[in-house]
């Protein structure tokens, strides 16, 4: 190597040896085919990789911080590049466009590399190739943790959209899912399935007395003996203001009767205590009805309300089921 090359040279031997990529690397293997890579530097905002644009480059940060982004240059956020890192080597090695827009966040100096001198180098330097298959791995890992990540949140939001803030209960948007899911496999066992339509006797009056605070504070206590009243199998739902409704798989009529009394006693027998030390006390009326060969979700709910009507038709705290359009019967 000449003396006129040397001072070509891109790179010294303590840079080149800072760098990541160049981990292990012999210096003198590689660095003849940097002598047209000059180091650039590029001001905040520089685009230095575009997916729109066919050719293909590594960049090697040697100062500064560059930024990730997809969808556009100034699009979701993805990750940073930090000095001694490089960006584009995927889109050498798959020989497709990039995915991502690379920018510069502040002022940095960059070593723009070829794409036909890149994949020249890797066949020279064994330990190169073994230093990229490090950096894709890494790639690779972030990636998955990042989809990983995201599913996670997903799953939250959508649980989290499906219940009820105040309560902790299912809310109507689980309900129209499951309870559909669950009518249908009762329909194709031909398995036994009743509802319940439960309302908060004279909660309009807990509010204008109490105030809508203390009338949150019985819908939570409701809710929370509903749960304790009722089998692991049952599906309470908040089906909206005072109302609740429960699907219970695999229950006949005289079973669902005792599920309704015991969560109408426990109702009934529930202090409520409020912060000014005050003790309340509520009921709920309940109606109910089994599962018809013909029965929708809507129809089947529309039964059990029937029944609660009557139910509170008649001086209330009472439990009342759906026999027919004609019929229903008192407990």
């Amino acid at each position: 190597m000449t003396s006129d090359s040397i001072e070509k040279l891109p790179l010294s031997r303590e840079e080149f040896s800072t760098l990541k990529l160049f981990h292990n690397v012999c210096y003198e293997s590689v660095i003849g085919y940097l002598l047209n890579s000059i180091p650039e530097t590029v001001e905040k905002g520089a685009v230095l990789i575009d997916p729109s644009q066919p050719e293909k480059k590594l960049i090697v940060l040697l100062e500064g911080l560059l930024e990730v982004r997809i969808d556009s240059a100034d699009g979701v956020f993805a990750d940073h590049i930090k000095e001694g890192d490089c960006a584009g080597e995927m889109s050498i090695f798959d020989n497709c466009h990039p995915s991502a827009w690379v920018i510069a966040s502040k002022k940095s100096k960059v070593l723009l590399i070829p794409a036909s001198t890149s994949l020249a180098m890797l066949h020279a330097s064994h330990d190169l190739s073994l230093n990229f298959l490090q950096l894709l791995s890494q790639r690779v890992r972030y990636s998955n943790q990042v989809v990983c990540e995201g599913q996670y949140h997903i799953r939250t939001i959508e649980k989290h959209s499906q219940i009820d803030s105040l309560t902790s209960l299912h809310n109507r948007r689980w309900l129209e899912e499951m309870y559909n899911r669950e009518l249908k496999r009762s329909h194709a066992g031909d398995f036994r399935l009743c509802a319940f339509m439960i309302d908060i006797d004279f909660f309009k009056k807990v509010n204008d007395t109490y105030g809508h605070l203390i009338g949150d504070t019985v819908l939570i206590e409701v809710a929370a003996t509903l749960n304790q009243s009722l089998r692991p199998s049952d599906m309470p739902v908040r089906f909206g203001g005072e109302e609740f409704s429960v699907f219970l798989p695999g229950t006949t009529t005289e079973n669902a009767k005792i599920i309704a009394e015991r969560i109408r006693a426990n109702v009934e027998s529930k202090e409520i205590l409020l912060p000014d030390g005050t003790i309340i006390k509520v009921t709920v009326s309940i109606g109910f009805a089994e599962r018809e060969k013909n029965d929708t979700v809507e129809t089947l709910i529309e039964k059990a309300d029937k029944a609660l009507y009557q139910a509170k038709q008649n001086n209330r705290n009472r439990v009342c089921m759906y026999i027919s359009k004609e019929e229903t019967f008192l407990f």
